[in-house]
């Protein structure tokens, strides 16, 4: 028995040099201010009891597929208050992030966003990703122009299931617009998509049109910045914020927006490399509040964007870069 004893205690693991005997874990501090008292009331509270005002405010923080997907599965008072309040959809945004399954049918989640929104929907943001199954379509877009008839912004990003002309129909059918946003579109023509948008759209205010990157020779069915282009933009005159990453305009073009949107307090012309900044031209931006260069810093840019190409070959209908 001793022998067995002694066999035992010699094949014990040894304890390192600097390990220490277990201790009970630390107790965890209390937060400055808190008592014990109100610490345990605090972890006793009843989250489904709060008031309605209290969720709305919570709630508003958050995008529509958030709100569908996660907090109006809370419980029912939750599922209550995203169901049965208008005003929580006046501001409708639909972003396909990363976290969110690739499969995920996000225009079935804006159709219940804006239905939610009983006509009350004031702003609307439609972002997708390219490829992605059960995206934004034509469809969509027709039950938009007729749910939402109060819209004042509309932001399209990604949007490339949708046909330019029912892009411009759509626009057509919201006289409030105040933003307009047409970011990432490759489908077609962005000219096609604003023709006639500054006479429907008299209270436009701010417009992006952002491209994924700048490319020397942009050809019109690419997104190119086309004379027609900027002369819609430069009947739009109570514009005030303008951004357009990545697009062909030139000195040529440019001036004649800068003429007509007079009241323009903010330009963004970053990554727009066929713009040469002289003397004549620096001259037109006195006047404005914040310019936004074509060499400018990226660092608070928003969208994904690529590296510009400067040259490449045209060959049947295909880019090849040089």
């Amino acid at each position: 028995m001793a022998s067995s004893s002694s066999s035992s205690i010699g094949h014990r693991r040894p304890r390192l040099a600097d390990e220490q005997e277990q201790t009970p874990p630390a107790q965890v501090p209390r937060r400055e201010g808190k008592t014990e008292e109100e610490e345990e009331e605090e972890e006793a509270r009843d989250w489904a009891a709060l008031p309605v005002d209290a969720l709305l405010v919570v709630f508003g923080r958050l995008d529509g597929v958030d709100i569908l997907m996660g907090a109006g599965h809370v419980c029912q008072p939750w599922r209550r208050a995203t169901r049965e309040e208008p005003d929580l959809w006046r501001r409708v945004h639909m972003r396909r992030r990363a976290g969110i399954a690739y499969d995920v049918n996000i225009q079935a989640a804006a159709r219940a966003a804006v239905r939610r929104s009983a006509g009350r929907c004031e702003a609307f943001l439609a972002e997708d990703y390219a490829g992605a199954p059960m995206g934004y379509d034509d469809d969509f877009f027709l039950f938009l122009a007729d749910a939402a008839p109060m819209l004042k912004s509309l932001r399209l990003v990604s949007c490339n299931k949708v046909f330019p002309h029912m892009i411009n129909q759509t626009i057509r059918k919201f006289p409030l617009l105040e933003e307009l946003e047409l970011s990432l579109y490759h489908r077609g023509s962005i000219d096609d998509c604003l023709i006639g948008i500054s006479e429907a759209c008299p209270l436009l205010t701010r417009l992006r049109l952002n491209h994924d990157r700048f490319y020397y020779l942009r050809l019109p069915f690419l997104g190119g910045f086309c004379k027609c282009k900027s002369t819609e933009v430069a009947r739009m005159r109570r514009l005030r914020s303008l951004q357009l990453f990545g697009n062909s305009i030139r000195n040529e073009e440019l001036p004649a927006i800068l003429n007509g949107c007079r009241q323009l307090e903010t330009l963004d012309i970053r990554h727009c490399l066929n713009v040469r900044m002289n003397d004549e031209m620096r001259a037109r931006f006195v006047r404005m509040k914040t310019v936004r260069l074509p060499e400018d810093s990226m660092e608070d840019y928003e969208l994904r964007y690529g590296s510009p190409i400067n040259d490449f070959i045209y060959y049947s209908g295909v880019m090849y870069p040089d």
